[in-house]
């Protein structure tokens, strides 16, 4: 039996927010792959800087051990050339910690887009319990 005009009219409604949060969930989806993959990067990129930074951090210590406050003092450009390692293994720190930063932020929003789309499927349930409510 067809229920009143008033019954139609909520069913339609709802029906309509049922397929509007399926779209919903495929894009969320979507973007979970997108920000997964970008997560994963960022960590890439992250273990690399780390590499990199442990490398020049190596050697600006050999450069000390040559010439520097570790070893006899051969040449005046000793100095400088510690300098410039030094210089190096601190931009390579900062490029790591830049990474690492963006890292950080990734796995945030892959967390804040896990838990759109829990919310998602909660409001998807919600309005299958109301469907039910409402007869065909």
């Amino acid at each position: 039996m067809a229920g009143t005009s008033r019954e139609l009219k909520d069913r339609e409604g709802i029906d309509s927010l049922a397929k509007l949060a399926r779209r919903r969930e495929t894009g969320m989806r979507a973007a979970l792959a997108r920000l997964t993959a970008a997560a994963n990067e960022a960590d890439a990129a992250a273990a690399a800087y780390e590499r990199a930074c442990a490398a020049q951090r190596r050697v600006w210590q050999e450069a000390l051990s040559r010439g520097g406050i570790y070893g006899p003092r051969e040449a005046a450009g000793a100095s400088l050339a510690v300098e410039v390692q030094r210089m190096a293994l601190g931009e390579a720190a900062a490029r790591h910690r830049d990474a690492l930063a963006r890292a950080r932020q990734a796995r945030a929003d892959l967390q804040e887009q896990r838990e759109r789309l829990r919310q998602n499927a909660r409001k998807q349930e919600k309005l299958r319990e109301l469907l039910t409510l409402y007869p065909r």
